[in-house]
């Protein structure tokens, strides 16, 4: 390895060809590589769904739901099964566990409801399994609306739905806001009556009508011919024509007596656009690409279809992500550029300008070589990605910085240049690999993270990871390559240190240095002493006055959600009503840039908000999607939330929530709880409770639950003694009282000009459709028609809207949000409130069968603390083994890792100072990437120790040359880290395009934890490393100097008196 560099420097012409090819391919790679704004999730959810006509959620429950969960619940890697049995249907939402086969879990879970469907009720309709993914939502909304009729603008969504689920890399074009369409029969109860038609037999004839019949084959000798007897429905007029009865007077059709129109179904749901209706079609990518290049593939599409549309049609766009994409990539961008010209500068003020271009090289070739690797390994660009190029900007160059300043050194006294690097090579080989190895070993555990939090964070440090890796190759190959070619040291001899060390000849810094280290030297057991004192008090300090912690920090967010709920058996035309009055209150408050609303419900996305946390009330009737104008043109997304809020508190009888979209890991309340239990009693009861008290604490807001909401329902109870008498069955009575409802679904039927079947169903007419009509409903029975109300009894029952399950038991869930402290102008802290929950609910005597559980942030708060506690052990179990490696010596490699402590201590002390929450995430991923960064600088000075203690028999001396040595490339490898973070601590971007800052962001609140938390703790350790490290390397040499005197001392004190 070490004569590998004889071999670089014969070829060195291919080895700047190499170069040159790593930077093309890089640069090209760069362009076409997929960019998106946050990681793709890809968290398997399979949400299954059985629709059952008219049945109620408590059977719905038992009939349905109860037989998925117990065919469900042996399923591999099941990680959270939550079931909801509602009215019309029962579903299951299943959560895998992320690492699992999703193609074998999707196989496993539609066998388990092939084996679940033998126990469902004979007339539940056909089950639907769906995946979900929380990579697949939306990424562009696009939205026809017109003053056209509603069959016409139905018609070309779905011709556009077609046209962009055409588009390679969209996977489909969700439509919203349309309505089915239904051939529909309407007949009056006196007709049926006067014409002595039974409802059964009209269904019989419908039915028995609309079959295509394959009669076989005729084998006539000369050939076989296939006969077939066609007869499903084509048209409406098929169904109008039909013989309903016939007599010697002639035949009775269908069309004579009752009114046949195909028409839509009855609007259970709207969707609107910035005040206007609409059909929204939601756009979903695939995993892995490109959402810029989809978008604008999309936008193009929808485009070029509008030329076919009629003139009064239009089409328009919301909830772009390219937007919100290209504004978080561009201030990323930015702050990486910032980054590499602070660190520049500064290497050019420390080195010179020709020793800087060396150093230079390393910066665009370790990132294309990364980006290469990014790309080869199948992933893309995200904004984890780039801060983790940005947090490599200081950390890459320290092995460059390391080879030129030793290159520079060896030319300052007198070496050509070739032999200069070569000798820069030999000896700095193992230092650099050591120290890059140690940086990696506190990253690279990191790219294990676990769960949502680690598919979203996992991309930073494995994106570090790649970048060292890569500047090992500029260090160690391209740098001496370039160095030889054109390496020329700007430093007069007379101004450095050489092999040969005169303290008297030190000068400036380094004279200050040597000085106080000298004292320090002589006095070690005080100085450790000292130090160990300090970092005890700052820890005393940080444990009684820190600001508190919480799993990540509030950010800005380009996009929000506002939910709209309300009590009572509203219709959808007063869904319409109430949410059309919050949109356009919303509409004018400035700073929103447009609004998608979707009223009624339904649909994949509301599945995916209700399983990531977000909405889920069982009363909710509309969603308002809001995108909002560029950050640099408008309040922050709090303050527009605050004002959305307070504007809206005045609308009686509504309730409205309001959520960021924020690109982070964590989603939903501040506070969320699970109430499970299989005893309904109790589970309401403790659930009162608990929203009882969280209402009337202080520093609380926004409490809301999901236990079932007041509603009125109709109970028609069958007397079935006495309807058997009448020869008529509960399905008879079901199917009479179905033509008040929603009618009877006789069939189904295929017109020419529509892709899908279309319900056949039977009813009456509108004025026959009322509450009171079921009492003068008259059923055919073997005694001629009777009244109804005869053998049914209708009286009002207490609504339940549905019954939430989770894990085979019920479920209740209690969220609520943190107010504002008015004395300090921050949040309250939720984990502080938690707490005190926590502990009122210990002291309540709460039913021993209802199981209180904290969810939601709370739960993912400690599961990354437990791994990121892990990560540090793993990381320091493999800095000691690479350590151990290079010095042989467990007490060396003790002193290197002792440094852990001192930069632990560092970032907690800048965060009591700058007054900063502890962000489990990115604080604690700082406090172990920190672990990596500091041992580097002990590392080059033990190993500079180690060459030189040979050369002299005062160790003392060779202690501080050896410190002196690595004095100035240890500042310097230390300020290029923190230079380059410290415009992400303060949130400042210089934007060198557009000529303008930018102070604060989207994103710029989300990296501050980590930035702050890395240059206090390498400031503070640096500084500390650079006296205490030689002073525990002299400790060997001060006890074993004093040795003799201390046994001196000891035996004339226990020597008995004369």
């Amino acid at each position: 390895m070490i004569n590998f560099i004889d071999y670089i420097m014969a070829a060195r012409k291919t080895v700047v060809f190499l170069m040159v090819m790593l930077l093309t391919v890089g640069t090209v790679t760069y362009i076409t590589i997929p960019k998106d704004a946050e990681p793709d999730i890809d968290v398997p959810f399979i949400y299954v769904m059985v629709p059952h006509e008219g049945i109620s959620p408590e059977d719905s429950e038992r009939l349905l739901v109860k037989p998925l969960e117990v065919e469900m619940k042996s399923l591999e890697g099941l990680e959270e099964m939550s079931g909801i049995a509602g009215q019309n249907f029962g579903s299951v939402l299943l959560e895998f566990d992320i690492k699992f086969d999703k193609d074998k879990v999707l196989a496993d879970v539609r066998d388990k409801v092939d084996m679940a469907k033998s126990r469902f009720p004979t007339d539940a309709e056909e089950p639907i399994v769906v995946e979900f993914n929380m990579a697949e939502m939306p990424v562009l909304t696009v939205s026809l609306s017109g003053n056209v009729p509603n069959r016409t603008l139905f018609h070309h969504a779905d011709k556009l739905q077609d046209v962009l689920e055409a588009i390679p890399g969209v996977m489909e074009a969700q439509i919203y806001g349309d309505r089915e369409e239904l051939l529909e029969i309407l007949i009056s109860p006196s007709k049926l009556e006067n014409y002595n038609i039974s409802l059964l037999e009209l269904i019989r004839v419908l039915t028995g009508n609309n079959r295509l019949v394959a009669a076989g084959s005729i084998d006539k000798g000369q050939g076989k011919f296939s006969v077939k007897v066609p007869a499903v429905y084509e048209s409406p007029q098929d169904v109008y024509n039909l013989v309903i009865m016939s007599s010697g007077e002639g035949t009775v059709r269908l069309g004579d007596i009752a009114e046949i129109r195909r028409t839509f179904k009855e609007n259970e749901s709207y969707a609107r656009l910035d005040g206007k209706p609409a059909i929204h079609l939601n756009v979903v990518k695939r995993i892995g690409e490109n959402v810029l290049d989809i978008n604008e593939k999309v936008r193009e599409a929808s485009l070029k279809y509008k030329e076919n549309l009629p003139s009064n049609v239009n089409i328009d766009f919301a909830n772009d992500n390219a937007d919100y994409i290209n504004e978080m990539l561009a201030s990323l961008i930015n702050a990486i550029g910032n980054a590499i010209i602070c660190v520049m500068i500064l290497v050019i003020g420390a080195l010179g300008t020709r020793s800087a271009l060396m150093v230079g090289i390393s910066i665009p070739t370790s990132f294309l070589v990364a980006i290469s690797l990014l790309a080869a390994s199948g992933g893309y660009v995200n904004m984890m990605v780039l801060f983790g190029l940005l947090v490599s900007v200081g950390l890459l160059v320290d092995g460059s910085i390391v080879m030129v300043e030793y290159a520079d050194r060896k030319m300052a006294e007198g070496l050509e240049r070739k032999e200069a690097y070569t000798q820069a090579y030999k000896r700095m080989l193992w230092p650099i690999v050591s120290s890059t190895a140690t940086t990696l070993a506190a990253f690279l555990p990191l790219v294990l993270w676990p769960g949502v939090s680690g598919e979203f964070m996992k991309w930073m440090p494995f994106m570090v990871s790649l970048v060292l890796i890569s500047s090992l190759l500029s260090a160690l190959v391209f740098i001496p390559v370039m160095g030889s070619l054109f390496g020329k040291t700007e430093q007069n001899l007379s101004n450095k240190l050489n092999e040969d060390f005169n303290l008297n000849e030190v000068k400036g810094m380094t004279k200050i240095y040597t000085n106080l280290l000298e004292k320090c030297l002589k006095r070690p057991l005080r100085v450790i002493g000292s130090s160990i004192i300090i970092v005890f008090t700052l820890i005393v300090l940080y444990t009684n006055f820190n600001a508190g912690s919480v799993y990540s920090v509030e950010t800005d967010a380009s996009q929000m959600n506002v939910h709209i709920s309300a009590r009572g058996n509203l219709s959808p035309r007063e869904k319409l009503n109430l949410s059309v009055e919050v949109e356009e209150m919303v509409r004018s408050i400035n700073g929103v840039k447009s609004v998608a609303t979707n009223i009624g419900g339904g649909g994949d996305l509301d599945v995916m908000q209700a399983a990531f946390g977000e909405g889920g009330r069982t009363d909710e009737i509309a969603l308002l999607m809001l995108e909002l104008n560029p950050v640099h043109e408008r309040r922050t997304a709090d303050e527009i939330k605050e004002e959305i809020l307070s504007s809206t508190a005045s609308i009686p009888g509504l309730i409205v929530e309001a959520y960021k979209i924020e690109r982070k890991p964590e989603s939903g309340k501040d506070i969320q709880l699970e109430l499970t239990s299989n005893n309904g009693k109790n589970l309401n009861e403790t659930t009162n409770l608990i929203v009882r008290y969280l209402n009337s604490t202080e520093g609380i807001k926004e409490v809301d639950d999901t236990r079932p909401l007041p509603g009125i329902e109709w109970i028609m109870k069958v007397d079935r003694e006495l309807a058997g008498r009448f020869g008529v069955n509960v399905s008879t009575v079901g199917a009479i009282i179905q033509l008040v409802t929603n009618g009877i679904l006789v069939d189904k039927y295929r017109p020419n000009d529509s892709d899908d079947e279309i319900d056949i169903r039977v009813r009456f007419p509108e004025e026959y459709r009322k509450l009171e009509q079921l009492d003068q409903l008259r059923i055919p029975t073997n005694n001629g028609p009777v009244p109804l109300s005869i053998f049914v009894e209708r009286s009002p029952s207490q609504k339940i809207t549905s019954i939430d399950r989770l894990d085979g038991k019920r479920i209740l869930k209690v969220r609520a949000n943190t107010k504002i402290n008015p004395g300090t102008g921050k949040k309250i802290l939720a984990i502080d409130k938690k707490t005190e929950l926590e502990e009122w609910i210990n002291q309540q005597n709460f039913p021993s069968d209802v199981d209180i559980h904290f969810a939601g942030a709370d739960e993912d708060r400690a599961e990354s603390a437990a791994f990121l506690g892990n990560a540090m052990i793993a990381a320091l179990f493999l800095m000691f083994i690479i350590l151990l490696t290079q010095f042989n010596s467990f007490y060396q490699a003790a002193i290197t890792l002792s440094t852990v402590v001192l930069s632990t201590v560092g970032a907690l002390t800048g965060l009591l100072i700058v007054g900063q929450y502890f962000s489990v995430i990115m604080s604690g991923l700082g406090i172990v990437a920190l672990a990596g960064i500091i041992v580097n600088n002990s590392i080059v000075m033990i190993d500079t120790y180690n060459r030189l203690k040979d050369e002299s028999s005062d160790q003392i001396k060779v202690i501080i040359h050896a410190s002196s040595q690595r004095l100035r490339p240890i500042l310097l490898t230390t300020a290029t880290t923190m230079i380059a973070l410290i415009p992400v601590a303060l949130q400042i971007t210089i934007n060198w395009f557009g000529r303008d800052i930018e102070i604060g962001g989207l994103m710029a609140a989300w990296w501050v934890p980590f930035s702050t938390t890395v240059i206090w703790g390498l400031g503070f350790s640096s500084i500390l490393t650079l006296f205490l490290v030689p002073t525990l390397l002299a400790v060997p040499v001060y006890l074993k100097q004093n040795r003799n005197r201390w046994t001196r001392n000891i035996r004339r004190r226990i020597q008995p008196a004369e």
